[in-house]
């Protein structure tokens, strides 16, 4: 927090440091894990990505999130993470899955 610096993070290190973040308001080091989980979205976190940026109400995250999933949507809708994702939290699944048909 002092150096202003992660140095080499990993996807569970920086959604770690993403909700500490929020939680004690420090925006750059929030900003930096947001561009990190953003650059390293694959179909295998995309579900948790999106369920982070909703708890935390970052619309930037989830929005980049939704973009990937409906990008990889033939993929990710039938994995077991978009099933847990369902069960935890329908609601977010299905205004994910509306953005698909939306203009």
């Amino acid at each position: 927090m002092y150096t202003d610096a992660c140095g080499d993070l990993h996807w569970e290190s920086a959604s770690q440091l993403y909700a500490a973040a929020d939680k004690y308001q420090i925006p750059s080091l929030k900003d930096e894990c947001s561009s990190f989980l953003k650059a390293n979205l694959d179909a295998a976190n995309a579900c948790d990505a999106l369920m982070l940026a909703d708890l935390h109400q970052d619309e930037h995250l989830k929005s980049a999130t939704s973009e990937f999933i409906l990008k990889h949507d033939k993929e990710i809708f039938k994995s077991d993470e978009w099933k847990r994702l369902i069960q935890i939290n329908g609601q977010l699944a299905f205004e994910t899955m509306l953005l698909k048909y939306e203009d």
